[in-house]
């Protein structure tokens, strides 16, 4: 198993690598790792996070920052650094805190099939210098540390990941039904507090005041945005020729997420269960964003991945995870989240249930919970 682990992890690696010599060294027309880059020097001269760049970032539409002054300031360390190194750097931390996620709420076994279904969408995300492996990552790390009461790192995982894309915020969810609530409540807030204030530290009270306005504009304008994206929201306004606002289909799809939470409440406390309601949580994140892109399934094939290894292998469930790895379209991963909510709806009966056995390589997923 540990050669097995270290080939996997040597592969990834090798991902990291040669998407950096693709979008580094051998061209530079890829906008998304320089518009990174160029937010962190931006947000130290007092510059508008999010005005147009053309020169630094590309002139299209899109070649904007879009992420919050808290993240300009993380990407410090990419930025430091000479532009192809800084890319390797990007580059590898999202391919090993993925692995590493994946490692952390699942058993060596099952934690290696994962990693390999999830390799498609990581080559996708990596090549496209996204940033969402790593939230992926801090999805599941964030919902292992509040399942296992450990509410302050939750929280700041929550408040990272959350400021740098709004996805890891239905994380929360996992706190429901769990003791201390309120003091988990007041940790987040704190955590996001501080993070929001952070970059104060090298732009000034003022300036941050008005990139958070600035910010808040953007993140208007791109709610309008009723054309762009993979979501569900859109797959619905294609299929239907209707041009209606992504907010109803939201809040459907956000009262099906909880639906779990609310009809088995007590079943919910049981470590296969929550595991199984992580992998319908990563999935509803990109089905439900409107501004869902390509790579943005990287997260939703996480999810993809921790159900099909952690539950029940079926033909049918084999073949809907074959289309998802083909193509990476809506309509599979929508029809697997469909299959996640009746499991934890309407669980199959005990004497059939297959959970993951540590000893065999297919028990009791890793992630330890507080009664």
């Amino acid at each position: 198993m540990r050669r097995a682990r270290l080939c996997i992890w040597g592969v990834f690696a090798l991902t990291a690598l040669v998407a950096t010599v693709q979008r580094g060294v051998l061209s530079r027309s890829h906008t998304t790792f320089p518009i990174f880059r160029q937010s962190f020097h931006h947000l130290v001269a007092g510059s508008d996070l999010y005005a147009a760049y053309p020169a630094e970032q590309g002139n299209r539409p899109q070649d904007r920052f879009k992420y919050s002054p808290t993240a300009a300031l993380f990407f410090a360390p990419f930025a430091q650094v000479p532009f192809a190194f800084g890319l390797l750097l990007w580059n590898l931390l999202n391919v090993t805190a993925l692995l590493f996620a994946l490692e952390r709420v699942l058993p060596p076994a099952p934690a290696a099939a994962a990693q390999l279904l999830v390799f498609p969408s990581t080559l996708a995300a990596v090549q496209s210098s996204s940033s969402n492996a790593l939230i992926a990552a801090l999805i599941m790390l964030a919902f292992a540390a509040i399942s296992d009461g450990r509410h302050k790192l939750g929280a700041a995982l929550v408040a990272t990941g959350a400021l740098i894309k709004i996805f890891p915020l239905a994380v929360l969810t996992a706190a429901w039904g769990r003791p201390n609530r309120l003091r988990f409540a007041v940790t987040v807030i704190g955590a996001f507090g501080v993070l929001v204030a952070l970059p104060a530290a090298v732009s000034g009270p003022a300036d941050l005041l008005r990139q958070y306005q600035s910010w808040w504009g953007m993140i208007s304008a791109d709610a309008h945005d009723l054309a762009f994206g993979y979501s569900t929201m859109q797959l619905i306004r294609v299929l239907t020729r209707g041009d209606f606002p992504s907010w109803p289909i939201q809040v459907i799809g956000t009262l099906l997420l909880l639906l779990p939470l609310g009809v088995r409440r007590d079943a919910m406390r049981d470590p296969p269960s929550r595991l199984q309601f992580l992998a319908f949580l990563m999935v509803y994140v990109v089905l439900f964003n409107h501004q869902a892109e390509f790579q943005s399934f990287v997260i939703a094939s996480a999810g993809m991945a921790v159900w099909f290894v952690s539950g029940r292998r079926t033909v049918v469930r084999a073949v809907v995870v074959a289309c998802c790895l083909i193509g990476f379209t809506t309509v599979p991963f929508s029809i697997v989240w469909l299959m996640m909510l009746s499991d934890l709806v309407l669980p199959a009966p005990q004497a059939v249930r297959r959970t993951i056995d540590p000893a065999t390589s297919t028990a009791t997923p890793r992630l330890d919970l507080v009664a």
